[in-house]
């Protein structure tokens, strides 16, 4: 039974991936950028990953010096091809984690915002965002022992997945109105417990119930770690 459902999820992952575009978009690359508040920033592309994302510096950024990262993963309504959405969308999640950055309100942190691609969920990038995440803590700038990580929504799932599939690169997470989208993934949960995790869950979510979060909690208390 537990092999026909691992070969159910790699078909699954498989059949997904394949329909979703990972492509380079056509405004990314280009120089450095400063906010309105001075606050420096650049649309960049992975050719490792083939994922897109919106990097923010810190205000006053010193190469000689280490700065904390925070990555954040967007909503479902970002998805697809328009990166300005990590920023803000309306539509979807409001301000992103980089409109924060960007106003300088977080000075001191670099943060990573990755566009996830049509037709794919994060929960099935872990991987691609493992390679992504290699690749831009090659700059010596980066502190790897202060990377946090959070998400909403779709993103809040994400969290959780990339946190359980890679926990080794996180110093804390807070996923924001998520749940735990894989199949039996919530049996993985003991590796993330001793990882910080500060969850949000808004108890009138009605696209993810918050029933989603206190089943998360539960599991995390029969393995004896959550108080």
């Amino acid at each position: 039974m537990m092999f026909k459902r691992c070969l159910l999820i790699a078909i699954t992952t498989i059949l997904v991936t394949a329909c979703a575009s990972f492509r380079k978009l056509s405004n990314v690359g280009s120089s450095v950028l400063l906010s309105d508040q001075g606050v420096p920033y650049k649309y960049m592309f992975c050719e490792d990953s083939r994922l897109n994302y919106l990097i923010t510096f810190p205000k006053d950024y010193d190469s000689e010096k280490q700065y904390p990262m925070i990555v954040y993963l967007h909503s479902m309504a970002e998805r697809g091809n328009e990166l300005q959405k990590l920023i803000r969308n309306e539509e979807g999640q409001g301000n992103g984690l980089s409109k924060y950055a960007l106003d300088n309100k977080l000075p001191q942190f670099f943060t990573i915002s990755p566009l996830c691609p049509d037709r794919i969920y994060w929960s099935f990038l872990t991987k691609r965002l493992n390679i992504l995440l290699c690749n831009i803590t090659n700059d010596k700038s980066i502190d790897i022992n202060r990377i946090y990580l959070t998400g909403v929504s779709m993103g809040g799932m994400g969290t959780w997945s990339f946190a359980m599939d890679y926990p080794h690169w996180f110093a804390g997470i807070a996923p924001i109105s998520g749940g735990i989208y894989k199949p039996f993934m919530s049996d993985n949960i003991q590796k993330i417990q001793n990882i910080p995790i500060w969850i949000f869950h808004d108890k009138f979510d009605n696209e993810i119930p918050i029933e989603k979060t206190v089943g998360i909690l539960k599991k995390s208390k029969q393995t004896g770690w959550y108080t």
